[in-house]
């Protein structure tokens, strides 16, 4: 539903060659399901799935020379994760763990003699060579999110404070006695006096994320933890996933700017985040974007120290708006857009030491990519040009003087590792480093994304990917399914997903359709704008053209067994399908899907998203004739007749999990062949290894038992 505001082995000649194919190349060879010596590969198992290590966060050294990587691999029987930091050389690899133990946000000093990182939830640091490891800090909020000071001099962090135990300088003894208290209460009611109360998965229990420094000497040694926002009633950064890049730290190091979101009344309404700035030395935060009534986040100094760069949304109460690249001038404290005319968001972004040029990461198209655009006395000399678009690509991390790059790339057909090249050349070459899943990847016969374009509900052109069955065989008829994206406003992309996993949803033998109708994101804000307002409308037939359109490319795909699945708006948009055009479908899954858009208005804890697609609250007569009496799936529930699987979390406070019941009832008061999963210990994401399990036997068995013929043979999960 609601986006949040805000994101090493050696590899078989056989996958080298694979790897090695554009992603949209038919799947002549990637899904025939044989390696280069003739043995057949299998179809992914949940195993398998859970097996993958996932590869993220790389961080290149200042001189290029270094690499530091997480790897997170999954304990299905101990219902756990473990997060290792890696410390490799861009020219060869050869992988150390930094520390005894699990690890995770490793981050280099400026001069790359240290790296500091956190480990059980606190901050430590380490030199390079290993010979020296210090634990920072002990606070009873933990640590998370550490960034170093250009000059070296201090690390600025995040723990979870009680704020009036912050107002005199941060008391830790009161944060762990008031945590001491709340422990033991028998009761464990909570009030509240305004919404916002609850956010994704947890309750507003009164502590806080605040901005904390800590000085560190040329030998690493710290002093003590000081916090920057005493007393603030507010995240840094807002939650609730904001990280490391909401805040960040000038050249002199004298300054932190970060952004924040005012405990006002209407927090729940209003995506009003602000950038502030703090002195490093202590001090009253500074607003700097007030004028704004959108979002402004995740501010970057530039190298001048002249600006702060940030991501800027024009229009208040708009979650999705796009993310302008703005550029805050420190001396007069205006701002000015640098890439006017880019239809595209700003999603990260860095500059060149001379400012002759900035590197800008968006999605584009279905993929993740890297553009540069070239600067001439701080303003856009030409419009960005592409750097690295090839499948997916994202967590870009440059040395200090931009020549080299390190990231991770990932597929529809291959987990993230990370890449490095040289940006000197013409040319990027990429360069795989990492090659973590190589060996399991050239077991399974997993086929990459095929991209189609079709004519969509203005006539205009819409985009989507198909995505073959494991071992497909041409003259075949296989069942396919049609994957519908949450959002609306998100998009599928050439990935290798942590949980929609497109191989691992085909991995019974179904096709899968997967289509980016309006209100995707990567191409350009009009089309992200067209579904406000009209959820069941174009966004709909969208849908259906694309999937028209992939069966008549694609005429192996059974037309008369098709199923079709999503979450949030994508489990929305399922429920509409259900009782708007049941004919079509011999089954579907709605997970975590809107059922009643009145009741959803009134539960929901982010308030400025209904609000602005539905043009206003229900009691709004206007609103309620257009919207909710028009696009809420629950006045259809007489046409109720496709067999429908329903998966929720119950502690989903984006769709709260009352809605997946509603539509449970529905079917079982009309005898509709249905099912109803709830996970007590789960948000709006199915994330816990064991849950993760079940919701894949779910889903799969239910489209298995609906269209797979009798006979066919089952995938063992």
């Amino acid at each position: 539903m609601s986006q949040p505001l805000l994101r090493a082995r050696r590899v078989a000649c056989a996958l080298a060659t694979l790897s090695a194919l554009p992603a949209a190349r038919p799947a002549a060879l990637l899904a025939q399901g044989a390696t280069a010596q003739g043995a057949a590969r299998r179809p992914m198992t949940f195993a398998d799935f859970a097996a993958v290590q996932a590869v993220s966060d790389p961080q290149l050294s200042p001189d290029g020379r270094h690499v530091l990587y997480a790897v997170r691999t999954t304990d299905v029987a101990g219902n756990r994760r473990t997060t290792t930091t890696y410390l490799a050389e861009t020219a060869g690899d050869h992988p150390a763990a930094i520390h005894d133990g699990a690890a995770s946000e490793a981050r280099w000093s400026p001069d790359g003699r240290w790296i500091a990182y956190v480990a059980g939830g606190q901050l430590w640091i380490r030199d390079v060579e290993g010979r020296t490891r210090r634990q920072v800090t002990r606070l009873n909020g933990g640590a998370t999110g550490p960034v170093w000071s250009p000059t070296g001099g201090a690390i600025v962090f995040t723990s979870t404070v009680w704020p009036e135990c912050t107002t005199g300088g941060n008391d830790d003894a009161c944060n762990r006695q008031r945590d001491s208290v709340k422990a033991a209460s028998k009761v464990q009611a909570y009030t509240a006096d305004r919404l916002l109360y609850r956010h994704w998965t947890s309750v507003d229990a009164g502590t806080r994320n605040h901005l904390f420094a800590v000085a560190i000497d040329g030998q690493g040694n710290a002093g003590a933890p000081r916090d920057l926002v005493p007393g603030a009633g507010y995240d840094v950064p807002p939650g609730p996933f904001g990280g490391s890049e909401g805040y960040a730290v000038s050249p002199d190091g004298q300054e932190v700017a970060f952004s924040a979101k005012a405990p006002t009344r209407d927090e729940a309404w209003s995506t009003d985040v602000n950038l502030y700035v703090v002195p490093m030395a202590g001090g009253a935060p500074t607003v700097l974007t007030a004028a704004n009534a959108g979002a402004d986040q995740n501010p970057v100094y530039t190298p001048d120290g002249k600006h702060i760069a940030y991501a800027s949304q024009r229009r208040a109460k708009f979650e999705s708006d796009r993310w302008r690249l703005m550029l805050l001038d420190r001396a007069t404290r205006q701002s000015r857009e640098l890439l006017t005319g880019w239809d595209r968001n700003a999603d990260a972004y860095v500059f060149a030491p001379d400012m002759s040029a900035a590197w800008v990461t968006t999605g584009d198209r279905g993929r993740d990519k890297l553009f540069r655009v070239a600067l001439r006395d701080g303003r856009a000399a030409g419009a960005p040009q592409l750097v690295i678009g090839d499948h997916n690509n994202v967590a870009f991390s440059f040395s200090r003087d931009r020549g080299t790059v390190a990231w991770l790339r990932d597929a529809a057909n291959r987990p993230a590792e990370v890449y490095v090249a040289s940006t000197a050349g013409a040319k990027v070459e990429p360069r795989q480093l990492t090659q973590y899943n190589v060996g399991l990847v050239s077991q399974l016969a997993l086929a990459p994304a095929e991209d189609f374009w079709f004519r969509g509900a203005d006539g205009d052109s819409v985009h989507g990917f198909v995505v073959r069955p494991p071992n497909w065989q041409a003259g075949r008829k296989y069942p396919g399914i049609l994957l519908i994206h949450g959002g609306p406003q998100g998009a599928w992309l050439d990935q290798w997903h942590g949980r929609w996993n497109y191989n691992m949803l085909a991995a019974p033998g179904f096709a899968l359709i997967v289509v980016n109708p309006r209100g995707s994101t990567g191409y350009g804000q009009r089309f992200v704008d067209q579904v406000t307002g009209d959820w069941g409308g174009r966004a709909y037939t969208d849908l259906m053209r694309g999937m028209d359109a992939a069966l008549a490319k694609h005429p192996w795909i059974d037309r008369t067994r098709m199923g079709a699945t999503g979450g949030s708006y994508g489990g929305y948009m399922t429920n509409w399908i259900a009782t708007h055009a049941p004919e079509k479908f011999r089954a579907l899954a709605t997970h975590a899907g809107i059922w009643n858009l009145e009741n959803m208005y009134g539960a929901t804890e982010e308030i400025w998203f209904t609000e602005w697609e539905m043009g206003g609250p229900y009691w709004d007569p206007k609103a309620m004739q257009s919207q909710y009496r028009r696009w809420s799936p629950h006045l259809g529930a007489a046409r109720l007749k496709t067999p429908q699987l329903v998966l929720h979390g119950e502690i989903d406070y984006r769709v709260p999990y009352y809605e997946g019941v509603s539509l449970f009832t529905a079917l079982q008061r009309q005898n509709v062949p249905s099912r109803l999963v709830v996970f007590p210990d789960e948000g709006h994401w199915i994330g816990k290894p064991q849950n993760q399990q079940l919701w894949w036997k779910e889903m799969q068995g239910w489209f298995t038992k609906y269209l797979q013929p009798a006979d066919a043979p089952r995938t063992a999960m």
